[in-house]
């Protein structure tokens, strides 16, 4: 059962997004991929934030500062009314948000409360997401929410239902500290969040879109083969995708991606493991999982296999 909304005034929430942090010092991202990935975050994420209803949040999003003048200007088109760039090419901490913040919003004159929510700049949430997450705020100092099941976009257009334990949409429960900045949600890795506070698992429709794609850090297609059907009524995207498939067809290619399914398990065994993780967490519903030092069961599994000399 969801926690019932608090009172506005009680917390105040950012969204947080690194398009280009700077990760190496010396090596700015060049412009062939700035403007690959720009295009990405217009269609999915930018349309996507743009879409949200019953919410009010503040969109930061990161970039590098050397950049041609000519993208930096297209950055700030985009940017009226939507989200404030956060310019800089400070290697990368979550410290760079936490100071954003905190120069926009100090301790002193802020709501005692403060959530963050992640979002990666190629990927998008449903168009009730901002809202759902701040009804499940409870004043609990490092508590995480997390909504498991998103859908994965592949290169072909094709849509696929996905639930991931402690997802890259996290969003963090802190309570402000005068004497420093926020953490932010960035603090702790997505897949541990639970090394570092409780997560918060809500059950509830597909909440978010990872677009699979030539560049991102994930490029298999690892849920099941779904109707696009979900995707028209929950998401605001200017992304192409396969927006209209009969159900014969579908049929088929669900049997086609099933097997094919079968066969990255054997390889990659890990995935099989973080599939029936997923889902034996989700057939409980709503629920708070403890902080715990453990590793997830799925990276258990993956160590086990390269021990033997298994693919991951």
């Amino acid at each position: 059962m969801s926690v019932p909304s608090a009172p506005p005034q009680e917390f105040e929430h950012y969204l947080l997004t690194r398009f280009s942090a700077a990760f190496s010092p010396g090596v700015p991202a060049q412009e062939e991929w700035l403007r690959y990935r720009l295009g990405f975050f217009v269609d999915a994420c930018w349309s996507s934030v743009r879409g949200q209803q019953g919410a009010e949040f503040t969109w930061l999003v990161l970039f590098d500062d050397r950049c041609s003048d000519d993208f930096r200007a297209d950055v700030e088109a985009l940017a009226e009314g939507t989200f404030t760039p956060v310019w800089s090419h400070e290697r990368w901490t979550p410290s760079i948000f936490g100071r954003a913040i905190a120069e926009r919003s100090p301790a002193g004159s802020a709501p005692p409360w403060l959530l963050t929510t992640r979002l990666d700049s190629d990927d998008a949430i449903a168009r009730g997401f901002m809202a759902a997450a701040q009804r499940e705020f409870t004043p609990t100092h490092g508590l995480f929410v997390d909504f498991p099941r998103g859908i994965q976009i592949d290169r072909s257009g094709a849509t696929y239902l996905y639930d991931q334990l402690s997802s890259p949409f996290l969003t963090l429960v802190e309570q402000r500290q005068p004497e420093s900045p926020p953490s932010t949600v960035y603090a702790a890795r997505h897949a541990r969040a639970r090394q570092w506070g409780p997560v918060r698992e809500v059950s509830a429709p597909p909440m978010w879109v990872q677009v699979i794609h030539g560049t991102n850090l994930l490029n298999m297609t690892v849920g099941a083969r779904v109707s696009p059907r979900v995707v028209n009524e929950r998401f605001d995207l200017e992304l192409v995708y396969d927006r209209d498939v009969s159900g014969l067809n579908l049929l088929r290619q669900k049997a086609v991606h099933r097997a094919g399914l079968m066969r990255l398990w054997v390889q990659h065994p890990g995935e099989a493991t973080k599939w029936a993780e997923a889902k034996y967490w989700r057939l409980r519903g709503t629920h708070v999982r403890p902080q715990g030092t453990t590793p997830p069961l799925t990276e258990l599994v993956k160590a086990g296999a390269a021990r033997l000399g298994w693919r991951r």
